[in-house]
């Protein structure tokens, strides 16, 4: 008797604990997606050159207003997919996506291309259209 109590006891406790715990929907995922408004597709800049990367703030919704960026140089071949980052010499880090822009200085060893772009990295990335580094 005394054990079919403490095991009735017992379920009714272990039950208890699963009906209280919170039930957890889907959560929403906000993703802002900037769009690079500089530089443009007719853009050259030359090498060791200052710029300002901009980009649109005008959706930034609130929960991203505190994001921090990156913005990379890449290039893409017209025989290759592959967007060539370079990931490992950023252009400027640490920035607040807020502020809508940020003065970048051009490598300068690398060569002369005609299919530059810059990825700016935040809450998620976006690329501007290919430029020319002269």
């Amino acid at each position: 008797m005394q054990l079919t109590t403490f095991l009735t006891t017992l379920l009714v406790v272990a039950t208890a604990s699963v009906v209280a715990a919170p039930i957890k929907g889907p959560q929403e995922l906000i993703v802002f997606n900037p769009p690079i408004t500089s530089p443009k597709a007719s853009a050259a800049w030359a090498k060791g050159s200052e710029q300002i990367v901009r980009w649109n703030t005008d959706e930034i919704p609130e929960s991203r207003m505190n994001s921090t960026g990156i913005i990379v140089l890449g290039y893409a071949e017209l025989a290759s997919s592959s967007e060539h980052l370079d990931i490992e010499h950023p252009l400027a880090t640490g920035f607040s996506i807020s502020q809508g822009s940020m003065k970048v200085v051009m490598p300068t060893n690398i060569p002369a291309r005609n299919d530059y772009f810059v990825v700016l990295f935040g809450d998620s990335g976006n690329r501007s259209p290919k430029f020319r580094i002269h």
